[in-house]
C-alpha cells in the first residue's frame, strides 16, 4: 500500500512509531493525532530514553485525561439524581411545578374564618396568641433582649401540646437551646419526641433536601431560624441585599410556610438603634407579625429581668387589635423572666395593661404622612432627623408615619455611607 492510499489515521500512527523509533525531531511537531498515539503507546508501552520534556508533556496528557473523566462521570451522576429525584417526586404523588394552580376555592373557605395568631400565647387567662400558622414572623433585638428565651418559651407550649417544633440555630449549640427547654418546664420525654434541632454549618445542599423536606413533612407548628444575619453568612448572601433576602426566604422559610408551619425568624439589632440589618428588606419579606423586643432590666441570674415585646408590623392586623394603642411600635406584651432567690427561672408572658383608652389607629395621621411627602419632595435626601425637624407633631407621629410611608413603598431609603437619606418614591427608577 502506497502513502497516496493511506488512511490520515494511519499515516499517523506511521509518524508516530517512527518517533518513537527516532526521537531526533520534537514531538511538538507531529500532528495531535500522532502526538496521542505517542501518549498512549507510552503510558502502556516502557520507552527507555524519554527526554524529561516529553515525559511531561505526556504526564500532564494523562492528567487532563483523567479530570476530564472525572468530570463527565460526576455531571452524570448529578444528572441521573435528578432524574430520579423528579421520577420519585411524581410517583409519590408530590408537587413538581413550583406554578402549580392553587386551590382558590379552598382559599374561599378560609376566608370564612377570621386569620388569628395560634402559635404561642400570652400568660393569664386570656387566650392571645404571638404568631401566624402559614406566616414568616419575625422577632429582633439587641443581644441578651431575651429572644432566645421568648422562642424556646413559645417552643415549650407547643412540645407541651404535642406539637412538632423545629429550631434551626445558627448561634448557639443543642446543650444550650435544650438546657433553656429544661428550665422552663418541658419533659424529657417531650423534647426527645417533638423537638427537633438542627446546627448548620454549612449551605444547604441538594443532599441535605431529602431530610429537609421530610422536616416539612411532619407538619409541625412552629419552625424557628435563630439568626437570620448569620443564616444569610452562611449561603453566602448579604443582608442588606434586598434579592439576597428574597433569595434566601425561597430557600429557607417558604417551604415550611407553604406546608403550615408558623416560621420565626430571630434576628440582631445593633445596640445603638431598633433597626436589623438590612432591616427594610428583611421586614418587607415577613407575611405575619413582626417584633421588637426591646430590654428594659437585665436578664440573669438572681434578679428579674424583663422586656418588652412591642408590635412593628401586623398584616393580618389580629395582633395589633390586642396591643396598647398609638403610635407603631405598639407596646404589646411584657418578657419577665424570674431567676431572684430561685434555681428555675418563673418565665411569663404578660399582656400589656393599657393605660389610656385612645382608640386604635390603623395608620399614622395622614396630615403628617402629606407633610412629610411634601418636605421630601422640596428636600430629597433628607436624613430622619432633619424630617423630625421639619414636620410638625409628635415625634412618635412623626417616625411612625415615616416608617409607615418606608413600608408602603412612599418613600425610599439610600445607604450613603453610615448615613441614611430618604426620597419620595419614584417608579421610572430615576434616584440617585
Amino acid at each position: 500500500m502506497s502513502d497516496k492510499e493511506a488512511t490520515p489515521f494511519e499515516i499517523d500512527v506511521r509518524l508516530a512509531m517512527s518517533w518513537l523509533l527516532d526521537r531526533s525531531v520534537a514531538l511538538e511537531s507531529l500532528s495531535e493525532e500522532a502526538q496521542k498515539i505517542v501518549r498512549v503507546v507510552a503510558e502502556r508501552v516502557p520507552v527507555p530514553g524519554l527526554d524529561d520534556k516529553t515525559q511531561a508533556l505526556i504526564d500532564q496528557h494523562n492528567r487532563k485525561a483523567a479530570e476530564i473523566e472525572a468530570t463527565q462521570k460526576i455531571v452524570s451522576y448529578e444528572r441521573a439524581r435528578k432524574r430520579a429525584k423528579e421520577i420519585l417526586r411524581k410517583e409519590s404523588g408530590g408537587q413538581v411545578y413550583a406554578w402549580a394552580p392553587v386551590d382558590v376555592a379552598a382559599a374561599w373557605e378560609t376566608t370564612e374564618i377570621e386569620e388569628q395568631a395560634n402559635v404561642g400565647r400570652l400568660s393569664g387567662d386570656m387566650p392571645i396568641g404571638l404568631f401566624y400558622r402559614g406566616k414568616i414572623n419575625g422577632v429582633h433585638a439587641e443581644s441578651e433582649a431575651g429572644k432566645s428565651w421568648l422562642a424556646c418559651l413559645v417552643v415549650v407550649q407547643e412540645i407541651q401540646a404535642h406539637k412538632y417544633v423545629a429550631y434551626i440555630d445558627f448561634e448557639d449549640d443543642a446543650g444550650s437551646i435544650v438546657r433553656r427547654l429544661k428550665l422552663l418546664g418541658a419533659s424529657r420525654q417531650d423534647v426527645v419526641t417533638f423537638f427537633h434541632y438542627y446546627s448548620p454549618t454549612s449551605p444547604l445542599t441538594e443532599d441535605d433536601e431529602q431530610e429537609f423536606r421530610r422536616l416539612i413533612s411532619l407538619k409541625g407548628t412552629l419552625v424557628v431560624f435563630d439568626g437570620m444575619t448569620e443564616a444569610m453568612a452562611i449561603e453566602g448572601l448579604k443582608g442588606n441585599d434586598a434579592e439576597d433576602v428574597a433569595a434566601w426566604h425561597a430557600k429557607m422559610t417558604k417551604p415550611f410556610a407553604a406546608a403550615g408551619w408558623a416560621v420565626v425568624v430571630l434576628d440582631h439589632v445593633p445596640h445603638d438603634g431598633k433597626r436589623a440589618i438590612g432591616s427594610q428588606h428583611k421586614k418587607s419579606a415577613l407575611t405575619g407579625v413582626s417584633y421588637f423586643l426591646e430590654p428594659v432590666r437585665p436578664i440573669g441570674k438572681g434578679v428579674t429581668g424583663k422586656s418588652r415585646l412591642k408590635v412593628e408590623k401586623d398584616r393580618g392586623a389580629w395582633v395589633r387589635s390586642h396591643a396598647i394603642p398609638g403610635s407603631t411600635p405598639q407596646y404589646f406584651a411584657d418578657l419577665v423572666i424570674d431567676f431572684e432567690g430561685k434555681s428555675l427561672p418563673t418565665v411569663d408572658l404578660w399582656p400589656a395593661v393599657q393605660a389610656d383608652n385612645k382608640g386604635y389607629k390603623a395608620e399614622p395621621p395622614e396630615r403628617v404622612r402629606n407633610d412629610i411627602l411634601a418636605f421630601l419632595a422640596e428636600n430629597p435626601g433628607a436624613s430622619k432627623s432633619a424630617v423630625r425637624r421639619a414636620v410638625k407633631g409628635a415625634t412618635g407621629d412623626k417616625d411612625w408615619a415615616l416608617e409607615w410611608l418606608i413600608d408602603h413603598d412612599q418613600v425610599s431609603i439610600k445607604q450613603v455611607g453610615q448615613a441614611k437619606r430618604h426620597y419620595p418614591a419614584d417608579p421610572a427608577g430615576t434616584l440617585p
